[in-house]
């Protein structure tokens, strides 16, 4: 059977002993957080300054964690709805409360579920973007984390790759776009599952920590029912001195002074 779960917004938010409060450098933005659990990397933020939408236009996470993609693709885009799907219970919990905490619940809404069940929580070809970070490393392998909810927002559990890109096609409608974020590692599996999927992978942005480096990540867009023809660009973080590149400092909207991520 598939459950929903949505979550009221007459709640009060405060922050717990075991959480700390962080600023997300946009709009005011700020996010709880429970270090020892999984928080927020670049790659998140990287993700949601590529990701589009029509105005009006509803967006879709896929493993939206505490609700960092969310919130930001909702500050970033002219999104009316953007909806954040959680496997993890207390985590969509979590991620509710920081909806309201920033006070946005009027366009940010958290389910919690499977995203191998996203279309039948949601309906099919809801959205005209879907947008994931999702885990990177198929089980057993990869990094492995020292608390049960941090090792699934980084393994693939109940939904695997295949099933992940799936669920992003379902959810799409004609036309809409889905941007993912992945290792590089995993670029033949990544992009072999969305041609399958009928998404054609439309641009691939490589990112580099440093130009000295090799890239280690990627963010590709896919578009439903697209032609074929792809786009690769490349973004560079640091420089080697440590500093933010200037491409990365215009993508998290830092000043020209040089500042660490």
């Amino acid at each position: 059977m598939v459950r929903r779960v949505c979550y009221t917004t007459d709640m009060e938010v405060s922050i717990q002993d075991n959480e700390r409060l962080d600023d997300l450098q946009y709009a005011g933005l700020r996010l709880i957080q429970r270090p020892g659990e999984y928080c927020f990397t670049s790659d998140a933020v990287l993700l949601s300054n590529y990701a589009r939408v029509r105005a009006g236009g509803t967006i879709v996470d896929l493993g939206t964690g505490n609700g960092v993609i969310a919130l930001l693709v909702a500050a970033k885009t002219a999104a009316a709805q953007v909806v954040g799907i959680e496997l993890q219970p207390e985590v969509a919990r979590l991620a509710q409360r920081n909806v309201v905490y920033n006070g946005l619940q009027a366009r940010v809404r958290i389910v919690q579920g499977d995203v191998a069940n996203a279309a039948q929580l949601l309906g099919k070809e809801c959205a005209q973007t879907v947008v994931t970070n999702p885990p990177y490393f198929p089980m057993p392998s990869g990094l492995k984390r020292a608390t049960p909810s941090a090792a699934l927002s980084r393994h693939e559990s109940s939904c695997d790759l295949n099933e992940w890109i799936r669920s992003a096609a379902d959810l799409l409608q004609w036309g809409g776009s889905l941007y993912m974020i992945h290792k590089t590692e995993r670029m033949a599996e990544v992009l072999s599952a969305l041609t399958a999927r009928n998404l054609a992978p439309k641009r691939v942005t490589l990112i580099f920590p440093k130009a000295s480096k090799q890239a280690d990540t990627f963010i590709v867009q896919a578009k439903k029912g697209g032609k074929h023809g792809m786009r690769l660009d490349t973004l560079i973080v640091y420089e080697e001195s440590g500093a933010m590149t200037a491409a990365a400092r215009k993508l998290y909207h830092k000043s020209d002074s040089a500042t660490a991520l």
